[in-house]
């Protein structure tokens, strides 16, 4: 699949997902003008209307004396209730959309009663959810998400969110973690990768935060009905009005869901097949979600129904099913599959590490190019990530997982092999942390200047997922000692930058806010990503100037061109302008990427640090890229 044609197919869904929005306040606007136009007027003296003054208003289209005067349809009147029924309803859509985005998908997993699993876990089933979700994470070159155990849950289902790849959770049921084997988890695990990947998972948390507005009236008459007490009669009342009014929200949020969510299971199923090459997985896993059922029963599911591997809950009718028929779902990955006819899935089984039998064919990835790369869920990478996490030591394995040894592995690979520079590294660690810390630190990178640099990038991912285990004070201090070990020798290389990137990107993200565009700015930020390549790959001006400006033709903007010396480019301003033109749309990031890989390859060859760069710049953009891809190029 195309991964930035992906991209902008969950762009287009958001257009949509406008407009809906904007029929749906509409709709309930009008039920309230009407409403309030017919049932609430009153006399002067403030008694409600009789019924005959009730129906001689609608007769003769005017309003009884008191409370309303003039014609039923009054414009001015309207445009009143529309701006104040829009403004309620946005406001609380806004304040959920900001909620969320400060957040990400960690706000959804935590309200739906989703327990946090530990990276130095020791039980067993939880193990090996880590490691399938390490390896697929490795694969399609994304931070390995968050996970989360829905813990009160006891039918089997999944859910991927995220605003970025960088902000992502994987959330699975007791129910599933309990029933299924790990062929069957690897392919829930690679339906809701390839939703990260894809775009659906930041479409996905949209569609919540623009429904709870939509749905806000409907939530506060139940909760209004819930009302007790002599005087609870008129506040019931009004909460009966409401969830009257609020079915219109009812209505449209169900429909939105429906209508964003069905086709993108299809695709996120094909894409979990095409990962694994094992089809038989996840048709067992629906399987079993069809014989033992997939409703969660969180009171708050209803808003996130959308996001689930099955449906989360039960459907009235076709229309407002989020999910396609399971049936339907089966059959179109499994051909041997007859509608009717339900074989027994298989038991499950609770190896903690042990690599699936039905395992895709060594990969043999020399030559890939980086760009087809991105987002591709191909099974050359999970046979690629699958046997380097079975290349590790056990102690490396068992230590990158704890957020303190996670830390020292991540000073490993950033000690020099120069012995003056590596001493005053070492000494530096002494004086912020401890003397054993120091050894420890020294003992891990022996080890890895054995293996070269092949190590480096996978390393760093799967120390992520601890190191986000972190304590604020604690994310700073860290990040203290990794500026501290760059700058001991008085430079920045390309991979102590890369390794820096790709730390700051997911343990220190810039704010979140709506980004604006021009031509000068984007130019400027184009021109120090460029060049800061230019430099890396060429240490001859005239070489580096000349991949420069080939590489600018490639490049979104026309220009004019300017290459800078190699001093005036910043790492603070490439981070600065990659922040910012990670919010440019799908194709404008495909063709910087584009011009990227041309500046790396102009010399005819991709060396190890362009190749991390160009790893640390993609993921830096938003767009998964498998470090993997480089193994056969370096």
């Amino acid at each position: 699949m195309d991964f930035f044609a992906a991209q902008a197919r969950a762009r287009q869904k958001t257009r949509w997902l406008i407009f809906w929005f904007c029929l749906a306040v509409f709709t309930i606007a009008v039920a309230i003008y009407f409403a309030a136009t017919l049932f609430i007027g009153m006399t002067g003296t403030g008694v409600l209307v009789t019924t005959q003054q009730l129906l001689n208003q609608v007769e003769n289209g005017m309003a009884a004396p008191g409370f309303f005067h003039g014609p039923l349809w009054e414009p001015a009147r309207f445009f009143w209730t529309l701006a104040a029924v829009g403004g309620v309803i946005g406001l609380a859509s806004l304040y959920r959309i900001r909620a969320i985005s400060r957040q990400g998908g960690a706000l959804i997993a935590t309200e739906l009663g989703g327990r946090s699993v530990a990276r130095g876990t020791g039980d067993a089933l939880e193990r090996r959810l880590i490691n399938v979700i390490d390896e697929m994470s490795i694969a399609a070159g994304i931070p390995t998400p968050q996970i989360f155990i829905l813990e009160a849950e006891p039918a089997l289902n999944a859910f991927a969110a995220g605003m970025t790849t960088n902000d992502s959770v994987v959330a699975v049921t007791r129910g599933l973690l309990d029933q299924l084997d790990r062929d069957q988890l690897q392919g829930v695990i690679g339906h809701e990768i390839s939703h990260i990947v894809n775009g659906d998972a930041r479409l996905n948390l949209r569609i919540i935060g623009v429904l709870y507005g939509i749905l806000f009236l409907a939530q506060g008459g139940r909760a209004l009905l819930q009302a007790r007490g002599k005087n609870a009669a008129p506040i019931i009342s009004l909460g009966v009005v409401l969830m009257v009014i609020g079915s219109a929200g009812l209505f449209f949020g169900r429909l939105i869901q429906a209508a964003i969510s069905r086709e993108r299971e299809y695709l996120a199923d094909a894409s979990a097949v095409q990962f694994t090459r094992n089809p038989q997985g996840l048709s067992g896993a629906l399987r079993h979600l069809m014989q033992s059922g997939s409703r969660i029963q969180h009171p708050k599911a209803e808003a996130a129904s959308h996001l689930f591997f099955g449906a989360g809950r039960f459907a009235l009718s076709s229309l407002f099913a989020t999910h396609p028929p399971i049936e339907k779902r089966i059959a179109r990955i499994d051909r041997n599959f007859k509608p009717g006819s339900f074989p027994k899935p298989s038991a499950g089984t609770h190896s903690s590490g042990a690599i699936s039998a039905t395992k895709p064919p060594e990969a043999q990835l020399a030559g890939v190019d980086f760009l087809n790369g991105i987002g591709a869920l191909a099974p050359a990478q999970l046979a690629s990530a699958q046997t380097l996490l079975t290349a590790f030591p056990a102690t490396l394995t068992k230590a990158i997982r704890r957020p303190e040894d996670a830390q020292i592995i991540v000073y490993a690979l950033l000690l020099s092999r120069e012995a003056d520079v590596q001493a005053r590294q070492l000494e530096e660690l002494r004086k912020a942390h401890t003397p054993a810390l120091s050894k420890e630190t020294l003992r891990h990178a022996q080890w890895l200047f054995q293996q070269g640099a092949r190590y480096r990038l996978q390393l760093l991912d799967l120390a992520l997922p601890a190191l986000r285990e972190l304590s604020p004070e604690s994310k700073r201090r860290f990040l203290s000692s990794v500026d501290v070990l760059i700058w001991a020798d008085g430079r920045v290389s390309i991979s102590e930058f890369a390794i820096r990137r790709i730390l700051k990107s997911v343990l220190n993200p810039g704010k979140k806010t709506r980004s604006t565009f021009n031509q000068n700015r984007l130019q400027q930020e184009m021109t120090a990503i460029l060049a800061l390549l230019a430099h890396a790959g060429n240490a001859d001006r005239e070489a580096a100037a000349a991949a420069f400006h080939h590489a600018a033709t490639l490049a979104p903007t026309d220009g004019p061109w300017v290459f800078p010396d190699r001093k005036s480019v910043s790492p603070e301003a490439v981070d600065a302008a990659l922040e910012h033109l990670a919010h440019a749309a799908p194709r404008f990031r495909e063709k910087l990427l584009a011009a990227c890989v041309a500046v790396a390859e102009h010399d005819g060859k991709i060396t190890t640090a362009e190749a991390e760069l160009l790893c640390a710049l993609a993921q830096s953009l938003d767009c998964p890229a498998p470090s993997v891809v480089f193994d056969g190029r370096l």
